[in-house]
């Protein structure tokens, strides 16, 4: 039944993506509206999937790739709609739909598989896992926002007529100093909790190994976004740096952290063991 659930979801968020796509290139003056309640829609299937594997499995879905892939989904899913809706930047909900439904639908095509051996489960496993998703997560949408920045700027560079249409879409596009602004807020948000998240997979790498931390790969890449994301925070407050720059980063920041969480789990490179995640 979770499965069925999380197959509907991908379906609602492909359909969210569509329309998403639509309102950018044609939009309509409900559009953006549509485009949010599409995604709450699918959301809200979503949440049920999770619901669902966490009775079947007897421990909220969190250490197999499949599950990784749909937490991390979820989470992206719930903080684009947040910034679509009340920070002034509806094309993230778009764009948003468009990575969520990518995710959901690996996730529905991958074997869920068990919980995870025995001797990885700890209490501190999934508070592990639930910060860094929500930091990356965070990230992720930064991401997006980035991305709308980053068109922006080279429309107003360009200095191309306004093309005066209904609704918003790629017409009409948030003032830069608003994308500037949610872009770094996301990654207030994201930082503390990767950071968090960090101290508590090195709690829980004691645990199971013995050893604090270990050189594998995903830790790495987690590591260096971590500092990434900590250098343009920095250099934020110290310098005021802003703009382009700090969007490319940003975007480096989010292609790292998507290569860590789907590419090397596809792979099958893992930080512990039998399971996936960083």
């Amino acid at each position: 039944m979770a499965l069925l659930l999380l197959k509907v979801s991908a379906v609602i968020y492909v359909l969210a993506a569509a329309l998403g796509l639509v309102q950018l290139k044609w939009p309509r003056l409900s559009g953006d509206r549509t485009v949010i309640v599409g995604l709450s829609i699918a959301l809200l299937a979503h949440a049920l999937a999770l619901g669902g594997r966490t009775v079947e499995i007897g421990t909220f879905p969190l250490s197999t790739l499949a599950d990784g892939l749909s937490l991390f989904g979820f989470l992206a899913a719930l903080i684009g709609i947040g910034i679509a809706w009340r920070s002034g930047v509806p094309q993230a909900a778009a764009l948003v739909a468009v990575l969520v439904a990518a995710l959901t639908i690996m996730a529905a095509a991958i074997d869920p598989g068990l919980a995870g051996p025995e001797r990885l489960r700890s209490p501190w496993l999934p508070v592990h896992i639930a910060l860094a998703f929500l930091g990356e997560a965070s990230f992720a949408v930064a991401g997006i926002v980035a991305i709308v920045y980053l068109i922006q700027e080279r429309r107003l560079k360009t200095k191309r007529k306004k093309i005066q249409k209904i609704g918003t879409g790629l017409h009409k596009l948030p003032a830069l100093e608003i994308l500037d602004n949610v872009s770094m807020r996301l990654i207030q948000l994201g930082f503390p909790m990767m950071t968090l998240g960090l101290v508590a997979g090195a709690i829980y790498s004691k645990e199971v190994s013995g050893a604090y931390w270990t050189w594998g790969l995903l830790n790495t890449v987690s590591l260096l976004v971590s500092i990434l994301y900590a250098l343009l925070l920095h250099f934020r407050l110290t310098i005021g740096w802003r703009g382009r720059k700090a969007a490319v980063l940003t975007l480096v920041g989010v292609l790292a952290t998507l290569v860590a969480l789907v590419g090397l789990g596809l792979a099958g490179v893992g930080a512990h063991g039998q399971d996936y995640v960083s």
